[in-house]
């Protein structure tokens, strides 16, 4: 079903695809392949040849460029009035008369995490077919070519051209490097563009997590994610469950509807114990449960769902307020306290089963667990992907019923996109950034939530339960920039020890103190006279 499902989409995008590039009143568009350049980078005693520009795309405009008019939006723009097949409200008499802007991104090729096809794909899936008909709109309409820049390292191409002074990459992905994307003088400060990052296409929770005062009370945010980072949404994590275990053990047995749950906002801790206790049968009968004997397990597991059971409580570590950065934790130790005693009774639940990647997978294709908890993107490697296995997607639960929101973190392989100090025409440039951003969520995003509805999960409801997650992310920078800190909280869920009001005490001068974390990292920004 998920295979028939996911032709019959992939049709729909490619039959859309054909039909608007045989519209008659628009300009021809031929998309061609350019041959790779090379750049050489040194580091240390190591020169390594680079491509510049492998598999870029150029297309050729038949129309002539007229002069170029900047309008500025008025108020926010709902995405759901406009549908990215005409100009974006507000630049409507953009033209960039033909220029080609060129985004690097990653091929993954040193670690698996790449993010070159949600710039450009030749693949026939219905995301990449998406990604195509957004890049086509945005050359018809604005008179531009985009072309992609694959390569294992971005940001050494870029540190190359800052360095040399020679420019041809426009906007680029980073990985690892919230902080450092701040911090290396390599990045223009994004509100410098003139973007305005209150819209709905750019994710206001990295903008609000992001955006910090320098020393002098400036904003400041020198890296942005938004529906064109694949990664801000696939590496989130959340937990998925198999459906036909589900609708033995719980459905039927328990009486719950779990996609209710979580609309009705009751899907809490409390009722995934309960879930999860219920669906553990202890086949080997040697009273423990464990997948590797061949036992059902209510919880499959990776070491790092011990975050997301801190996470989903909604507390932050360190919080950003209106530019502010503060350690959040030092002004919420009990509730912290309360959290980490229930993520504890958690972890330590007798039928949950820290097994890791592979076996975690395997479970849950074979019935052998009720919930797994992973990165979103496993759904679409072929473990998962090509099963016949039902598989739905929730969030990870409240604490209560009384929390506000769901929430979720996102795995620090985030590929995160900056603008260069290399770019001359930095108001062009934001106008383009703008463009693609806001064309991606109208045009893109829909793509991928069917995608994951119905390919990879088979149902409306998860594409409902994935908006939710999606809508909940955390970026918080006690993980993303001050990462170690994050690991010492994890750590006591996996040990079974709350001494997190010792921590937060132990850690605070190191954090917020001077001359701490928060305090150097604001230096290092006001440093920074990108």
């Amino acid at each position: 079903m998920k295979r028939l499902l996911a032709s019959v989409l992939a049709l729909a995008m490619v039959l859309g695809v054909c039909l608007f590039a045989g519209c008659n009143d628009e300009p021809e568009a031929t998309t061609t392949k350019k041959p790779a350049d090379t750049v050489e980078t040194t580091t240390g005693d190591k020169t390594t040849t680079e491509p510049t520009n492998p598999g870029t795309e150029t297309t050729t405009n038949n129309d002539e460029p007229t002069e170029t008019t900047t309008g500025e939006p008025e108020g926010p723009i709902e995405p759901e009035e406009w549908d990215g097949t005409t100009k974006l409200p507000g630049y409507e008499d953009v033209d960039f008369r033909g220029k080609t802007f060129v985004i690097a991104g990653y091929t993954g090729s040193a670690d698996g995490f790449d993010n070159v096809r949600e710039i450009y794909s030749e693949d026939t899936d219905a995301i990449a077919v998406a990604v195509k008909e957004r890049n086509q709109y945005i050359e018809l309409r604005y008179n531009c070519n985009i072309e992609v820049n694959a390569s294992d390292a971005p940001g050494g191409l870029v540190s190359a051209e800052v360095t040399s002074g020679k420019h041809t990459i426009d906007i680029y992905s980073n990985k690892y490097a919230v902080g450092t994307s701040a911090t290396s003088g390599n990045n223009y400060n994004l509100y410098s563009l003139g973007i305005d990052f209150t819209q709905d296409w750019w994710d206001q929770n990295y903008v609000k997590a992001n955006t910090v005062k320098n020393s002098a009370g400036i904003d400041t945010l020198y890296s942005i994610v938004g529906d064109f980072a694949f990664s801000a949404s696939s590496l989130t994590h959340a937990l998925m469950f198999n459906k036909n275990l589900y609708e033995t053990a719980i459905a039927q047995e328990l009486g719950y509807d779990i996609y209710q749950l979580v609309r009705d906002g009751k899907w809490t801790m409390d009722v995934f114990i309960e879930m999860v206790q219920k669906a553990g049968k202890d086949v080997s009968g040697n009273q423990s449960f464990a997948y590797s004997e061949g036992d059902i397990i209510g919880w499959a597991t990776t070491i790092h769902a011990t975050h997301g059971l801190h996470v989903a409580s909604g507390l932050p570590m360190i919080t950003t307020t209106n530019g502010t950065m503060s350690f959040a934790m030092s002004n919420a130790k009990s509730e912290w306290t309360n959290v980490i005693e229930k993520a504890i009774d958690v972890w330590a639940l007798p039928q949950h089963d820290n097994c890791g990647y592979s076996s975690g997978q395997q479970a849950i294709v074979s019935g052998n667990t009720l919930f797994y908890s992973d990165i979103i993107s496993k759904l679409e490697e072929s473990t998962l992907r090509d099963s016949d296995t039902a598989v739905g997607l929730v969030p990870y639960p409240k604490y209560s019923t009384t929390q506000e929101n769901y929430a979720h973190y996102v795995d620090n392989h985030l590929m995160t996109y900056s603008v260069p100090t290399s770019v001359v025409e930095i108001e062009e440039l934001g106008d383009f950034f703008t463009i693609y951003a806001a064309h991606t969520t109208a045009i893109v995003r829909p793509a991928w939530i069917d995608a994951y509805a119905y390919e990879y999960c088979g149902d409306a409801d998860s594409g409902e339960m994935l908006e939710i997650i999606l809508n909940t992310r955390t970026y918080d920078p006690g993980y993303l920039i001050f990462s170690s800190f994050e690991g010492e909280i994890s750590q006591q869920i996996n040990a079974g020890k709350n001494n997190i009001t010792k921590l937060i005490d132990k850690r605070y001068d190191s954090i917020a103190g001077p001359g701490g974390s928060i305090e150097k990292h604001i230096k290092d920004i006001s440093d920074n006279k990108a």
